[in-house]
Order: C-alpha cells, then sequence, then structure tokens
C-alpha cells in the first residue's frame, strides 16, 4: 500500500487542504470585429427620428433644353421618401442573492461580477440584433443590416446583377471577386471615397480570402488571375489579407453560419442562423457616416439613470445601470443594464450584401 504520510488515505489527506481560487473570471466568449464601435454616434432625446431621403431621377429628366425664344415649361416633379427609426430596447436584469453576498468569498467582489457580466451580455446581444434584428419579425427588435439591406432592395440572383443592385442572391455558390468589385462600385465608394467603407465577413469567408492569397491561390481555369487586387500590409506579411481594392475587410464574429434561402428582400422573413443542411455565409459592404451623409448610424437615446439629470452638451451615454438594494418576494437585491437603440441607413447605396454563399474557394 502506497504511503500518503500521516494520513489513512488520499482522501483523508484532501480533506485537510484547501483550493486556491485566483480572482476573476477567465475569458472565453470574445468576439472581435465589432460593428457598433466602428460606427458613428448619434443619441436622441426623443424615441424617434425622422428624415427624408431624395428620391432617385433619371438625369434626362433633369431639365429641358430650349431655343433661344421658346417658352420654358414650369416643373414640379420632386418627391421625397420619408423615413422612420425608432429607438427598441436592450435590457438584462439579475438578482443578487443575499445569502451568496453574505458568504461569498472576498476574492471576488460579487456585486462587481454581476454587473460586468450582464453589461457584457447586453452589449453582446445589441451586436447580435446589429446584424440580424429584424422589426418584421420581432417588433421588440432594431433592424440590423440583413434586414436594412432587404427592405430597401429587392434580391437578385447572382447571375443577373447589375450596377444597381445592392442585394445579391449567391445562389449557394462560392464568392467570385468580380461579383464583390461590382458592389463596391455600386455602393458608390468612388464617390463617397474609401476612408468610412469596410467589408464585412465572418470567419470561414476571412479564412478563404487568406488562403485565396497564400496557400490555395483562386480556383483558375485555363486563365492566369492577378491577386494585385487583394492585400496585405507590410507588417502583416504571411498574416491575413486586410484589404481588397483599397477597402478593408474586417473578420467579425457576429456574421455566423445561416440558413440558405432566408431573409431575402421585404416580404421574407430575418435572415436565420443555421440550423440544418449547407451553413451558409453573408458578406457586407458597409459606408459608416451620419444619416446627413447618407451613411450608416448608431443611434441611442438617452438612458437617464437614477440619479442623472440627462446628457449634457459634449457627453455620451449608451447604456444605463440601475441597482436595487432589495427585491420584493426575495431576499435579494439587483442588477440591470440598458440601453435605447437602433440602426440608422441614410442612402440605400451605402449597405450592400451578397448572402447564400458557400464555403467554397474565391473565384476571380
Amino acid at each position: 500500500m502506497a504511503s500518503t504520510g500521516h494520513w489513512t488515505s488520499l482522501a483523508e489527506a484532501q480533506k485537510a487542504t484547501q483550493n486556491v481560487l485566483l480572482a476573476g473570471i477567465v475569458e472565453t466568449v470574445i468576439e472581435t470585429g465589432n460593428l457598433l464601435p466602428m460606427l458613428p454616434v448619434r443619441q436622441l432625446s426623443g424615441q424617434s427620428i425622422d428624415y427624408d431621403r431624395e428620391v432617385s431621377w433619371d438625369p434626362a429628366a433633369g431639365a429641358q433644353s430650349i431655343d433661344q425664344e421658346e417658352q420654358l415649361g414650369w416643373t414640379s416633379d420632386v418627391s421625397y421618401v420619408e423615413k422612420n427609426v425608432a429607438l427598441k430596447i436592450v435590457a438584462r436584469q439579475d438578482r443578487l442573492d443575499r445569502f451568496k453576498q453574505a458568504t461569498y468569498s472576498n476574492i471576488n467582489d460579487y456585486r462587481a461580477l454581476v454587473v460586468s457580466e450582464v453589461a457584457k451580455r447586453v452589449v453582446r446581444y445589441a451586436e447580435h440584433l446589429a446584424v440580424y434584428g429584424d422589426v418584421g419579425g420581432n417588433a421588440k427588435e432594431f433592424d440590423g443590416i440583413h434586414s436594412l439591406n432587404k427592405d430597401e432592395t429587392a434580391d437578385v440572383a447572382v447571375a443577373s446583377i447589375d450596377d444597381t443592385t445592392l442585394n445579391i442572391d449567391n445562389s449557394e455558390g462560392p464568392l467570385s471577386l468580380a461579383t464583390l468589385r461590382l458592389l463596391l462600385n455600386t455602393c458608390k465608394i468612388e464617390q463617397v471615397g474609401r476612408q468610412n467603407v469596410a467589408i464585412l465577413v465572418g470567419r470561414a469567408l476571412g479564412t478563404r480570402f487568406d488562403a485565396a492569397y497564400q496557400e490555395a491561390g483562386f480556383v483558375r481555369t485555363n486563365v492566369t488571375h492577378s491577386m494585385a487586387s487583394l492585400s496585405i500590409g507590410a507588417r502583416e506579411i504571411g498574416g491575413g489579407i486586410t484589404m481588397f481594392d483599397g477597402v478593408p475587410i474586417i473578420r467579425t464574429d457576429f456574421l455566423r453560419a445561416e440558413q440558405a434561402n432566408t431573409g431575402a428582400d421585404l416580404a421574407d422573413v430575418k435572415r436565420a442562423l443555421w440550423t440544418t443542411g449547407d451553413k451558409q455565409h453573408s458578406l457586407f459592404v458597409v459606408r459608416m457616416d451620419s444619416l446627413e451623409a447618407g451613411g450608416l448610424e448608431l443611434i441611442f437615446g438617452d438612458p437617464q439613470s437614477p440619479g442623472s439629470e440627462g446628457v449634457a452638451e459634449g457627453e455620451f451615454k449608451g447604456f444605463g445601470r440601475e441597482s436595487f438594494p432589495t427585491l420584493e418576494n426575495y431576499i435579494a437585491g439587483g442588477e440591470r443594464v440598458y440601453g435605447f437603440i437602433t440602426l440608422g441607413l441614410g442612402a440605400a447605396h451605402s449597405l450592400g450584401r451578397i448572402w447564400d454563399i458557400e464555403n467554397l474557394p474565391i473565384l476571380p
């Protein structure tokens, strides 16, 4: 029998020992490519914001050519589209059990731990809605980028797209850089500049971009294809692809595997996360700017936390927090984190997407 030194068994020895608990919690839920911090922010004092959008018109009908003595006709053909964006509430509250609070080891502050974890979940949920939120599917949500795009423009199969298509059904095929280039042109990046434009992709498509430039190459026919439009910075040699056509490629964990043939246009249901069959993926071209400049903007309401006198000039408050010393019918207190939030899209051309992309090697 092996000696355990004084005790009759290892189990008896363990009774006289104590584990060491490290302070804090080791994070495993870590996302990158968050959309919300990239967007310009507006804070409202009301519940919604209204704005008018110019209706597109044919330049051939913009004015008239007349002879020197010909009478010029009066015109009245200007119209606008009225848009309204309403704030929605995102919130979570958790109890602080009085018994646990009284007996909890002081190595971790129980209240601080609960507040940080509640706040992280609220912000993560808001990021999820920024992609997959859909007022048509759930009136309590705000419209995310999938819904904003499909509600503005009809979907077009990739084989039929032209230089006006902003909502591209990739028909469950591989991504083509020719399709992406056409979408960038439709989003008018040459006119508005590349400085506020980004290409958003999930991890799967981001990996395909990297492989196309590095180990795998493009899917080829008998034609040699240049990779000059895909680029990496001088400090990232051997790393991931950072740009296409001078536009940054942002990999985001909030663009996830999706269900095929969902969320096509205004008449369709929301874009659904993957449940069965082949996993599909989406790519977005986003121009981040104020509503007045036609861009995509993040809009917050004043959370007006207790004790707050509202938002002072030059001050920004995105989320509010409320502490409850006592909860009725519980031997507990509580913590609540909340925000009033939505996205606003100034012009339709500031948001383009390619969806139902199969996870296959990229085509040129």
